[in-house]
């Protein structure tokens, strides 16, 4: 997956392993995006690390 690439990459591989189209994993994730507030992934990730949602390892 070519870095900078918006997630298409991503969106791609998640797509083909869960047997979906790429639309329909941009639009959950845009979907999960705004419920959460959230502008991107990033954002998404800080989020669930200060909500306590995810720990972080060692």
């Amino acid at each position: 997956m070519p870095v900078g690439d918006g997630g298409v990459g991503l969106c791609a591989h998640r797509a083909e392993t869960l047997f979906l189209g790429v639309q329909t994993v941009k639009t959950h994730v845009s979907s999960v995006l705004a419920k959460l507030g959230a502008r991107d992934r990033t954002q998404a990730v800080i989020l669930a690390y200060e909500s306590g949602f995810v720990a972080p390892t060692e």
